[in-house]
C-alpha cells in the first residue's frame, strides 16, 4: 500500500460548487433529470470526503467486518452531515435503512462477498465495481447511494495513494447517465452478467481519466508522473 496523502478539501467543495452553479447546464445533458445540488448536500459531501480522509488514514478497513458499520456512518454522511440535531431528525429514516443495510440478502453480505472475489483486480476496477455493486437493484441504502457509492469508491482509491473521485463540470454527465441504466439493472440474471461488467468498465475508465492530483494536498509536484500512469491504467483498463 503507498502513503496516503491527506485530501485538499479547499479545492473539492470548489469542484462542488462549479458543479453547484452550473447543474442547470449540466441537467439539460442527462438522461435523467436531476433535482439541484443544493448547499446542505455539498456540504455534506464535503464532510463525507473529511471523513474517508481521517479514516484511509487512521488505517480504518470498512471492508472488515468489525468495522463494517462504517459504511454505513458514510450514507448518514451525506444524508444528515454530522449535527447531533439533524441525525436526531432522522433516527427512524437511519433506523430503516440499517435495517435494509444489515438483514437484506443483498445488502451489505452481498457487497462484501463481491469484494472478497475481486481483491486481485485493479483499484480502479474494484473500485468501479463497488459503485456499480451498490447502486444496481436492489441498492445498497434507502437514500443517497450515488453519493455514498462515490465516497467508498474513493476511499478505495485513497488507501493505494491515489487521488479520490470527486464530481467536477466536465465529468458530471459521464458520472450520471450510465448510473441511471445501473440503477434499473438487478444485481443477478442474465442482465446483469452482460451489462454490468461493460459499465463497470466504463466507470473504471472515468475514474483513471478523471483522477487529479489537485485534490490532494501533497501530490501537486507530481502532476506530470500522474498523468503518465493515468494514461498507462487507462490503456490497461481496456484490456
Amino acid at each position: 500500500m503507498n502513503c496516503c496523502p491527506r485530501l485538499d478539501l479547499a479545492v473539492i467543495e470548489r469542484s462542488l460548487r462549479d458543479v453547484q452553479e452550473n447543474f442547470g447546464r449540466l441537467n439539460a445533458h442527462l438522461d435523467e433529470r436531476r433535482e439541484p445540488l443544493v448547499d446542505a448536500v455539498r456540504n455534506n459531501m464535503l464532510e463525507g470526503y473529511a471523513l474517508i480522509d481521517r479514516w484511509v488514514n487512521a488505517g480504518v478497513d470498512p471492508f472488515n467486518l468489525q468495522q463494517i458499520d462504517r459504511l454505513m456512518e458514510i450514507n448518514t454522511t451525506v444524508l444528515c452531515g454530522t449535527s447531533p440535531e439533524r441525525r436526531q431528525e432522522y433516527a427512524d429514516h437511519v433506523a430503516a435503512t440499517e435495517t435494509r443495510f444489515f438483514h437484506n440478502e443483498d445488502g451489505v453480505r452481498d457487497l462484501l462477498e463481491w469484494y472478497d472475489m475481486h481483491r486481485r483486480e485493479s483499484v480502479w476496477k474494484r473500485a468501479a465495481g463497488v459503485f456499480v455493486r451498490i447502486l444496481s437493484k436492489p441498492q445498497l441504502f434507502i437514500e443517497g447511494n450515488h453519493r455514498s457509492g462515490s465516497l467508498i469508491a474513493s476511499f478505495l482509491l485513497m488507501r493505494e495513494g491515489l487521488p479520490p473521485f470527486v464530481l467536477t463540470v466536465d465529468n458530471a454527465v459521464a458520472y450520471f447517465n450510465p448510473a441511471s441504466v445501473v440503477r434499473r439493472l438487478p444485481k443477478k440474471g442474465i442482465r446483469a452478467l452482460f451489462q454490468l461488467p461493460e459499465i463497470k468498465k466504463r466507470y473504471a475508465e472515468l475514474m483513471i481519466a478523471e483522477s487529479r492530483p489537485e485534490f490532494l494536498l501533497s501530490r501537486r509536484s507530481d502532476a506530470r508522473t500522474d498523468e503518465k500512469n493515468r494514461g498507462c491504467a487507462l490503456q490497461g483498463s481496456r484490456n
